[in-house]
């Protein structure tokens, strides 16, 4: 990536909404960086604009390509604009993992940001680098890991020249949002195929692919793609609200989508084998419901999202007993802060970026 650099305090990255029209005619949004002339307000689009892209192209939701442009706007304004004297950088040729290092260490110890904020600009500034490296940057060396799905990963290069990570405020926590350990993973699915295995696979893909609570209980079986025997070779989901599964409920809180989208689900060894349960269990319990939804209560109508609450504390509640019964040292964390189903979405990230 040979884009020249000049840097300028007159000049400020930005980022906005950009909208185009595709071949269907449906129109179609996506984040974009900028560079602001803050004389004249004048905007151009910045060539880095392909990070977000290319990688980011299939996630249509503003807010979730929001936050990784956010993340790299922040980063080039503090190391091209404010830090441009110190740095002098030329072109991105000349960035390097230091300038990442220093930036992640600035934000833990001059901003004062919580870890989970810096530890989030770390995840974010480690595919951008990636993304330079696939560019020909020759000098940044990014090393690849497989994740639980079988997926090449970027490693942290940052994580990797021993940066400093601010410690967690123990006052400011709560409630945890993934498990302290990766490996507790399979062992509450597990659980949960024994003592819940109605909500089984609403547990699998709140882990392995994100989904809210309200958006677990909306899906039906059209919106399930399966490649592959019950999925082992791919699987998406369309998430999007179905109010006609709950016409029997005044109260859809609980049953909503946040964010319409075609949701990809990563793939690991149980999913055939809980996706043929759940379709199994459907023959056995078949619903009224026209709008065939493929989680029931125990009167055969589709599970609000309050049951599917209670049923993933059952499975919650048994989890616990295994891990008194292991003497598990995550014990103690997992009995003491606070979760319930959105642990599912802190978990996809962490599981999505390993």
């Amino acid at each position: 990536m040979e884009e020249k650099m000049h840097p300028n305090k007159n000049f400020v990255f930005v980022t906005r909404e950009v909208k185009t029209t595709i071949a269907n005619g449906r129109t179609v949004s996506y984040m974009s960086i900028a560079l602001q002339d803050k004389r004249n307000q004048f905007l151009v689009t910045h060539p880095v604009t392909d990070f977000i892209r290319s990688r980011y192209a299939g996630l249509n939701n503003n807010n979730t390509q929001k936050a990784p442009a956010e993340a790299i706007k922040r980063f080039l304004n503090w190391l091209l604009i404010e830090q441009c004297e110190k740095y002098q950088l030329q072109s991105f040729e000349d960035i390097g993992v230091n300038h990442g290092r220093d930036y992640i260490e600035y934000l833990g110890t001059e901003r004062n940001n919580k870890r989970s904020t810096v530890m989030a600009a770390d995840r974010y500034l480690t595919e951008f680098y990636y993304f330079l490296y696939k560019k020909k940057v020759k000098h940044l060396e990014i090393r690849l890991r497989r994740n639980m799905a079988g997926n090449d990963v970027p490693v942290s290069p940052f994580i990797e020249a021993e940066v400093s990570f601010p410690e967690e405020d123990k006052a400011e926590i709560t409630k945890i949002t993934d498990f302290p350990d990766l490996k507790l993973i399979p062992l509450f699915i597990d659980t949960a195929m024994e003592v819940a295995s109605d909500i089984a696979f609403g547990i699998y893909v709140q882990f392995f692919g994100g989904l809210r609570k309200g958006e677990v209980v909306n899906l039906n079986r059209a919106s399930i793609i399966a490649k592959g025997d019950y999925g082992s070779k791919g699987l998406k989901l369309i998430v999007k609200d179905k109010p006609e599964l709950f016409d029997r409920l005044s109260d859809l809180s609980k049953n909503r989508v946040k964010s319409p989208r075609t949701q990809p689900v990563q793939v690991i060894s149980t999913l055939p084998i809980i996706y043929k349960q759940l379709l199994s269990r459907l023959e056995q319990n078949k619903s009224d419901n026209l709008g065939q939804p493929i989680f029931l209560d125990e009167n055969n109508n589709a599970m609000s999202g309050a049951v599917y609450e209670k049923r993933f504390k059952r499975v919650k509640d048994a989890f616990i007993k295994k891990l008194v019964k292991m003497k598990s040292p995550h014990l103690p964390i997992i009995q003491k802060y606070s979760w319930s189903t959105h642990i599912g979405r802190g978990i996809y990230t962490i599981v999505k970026g390993r």
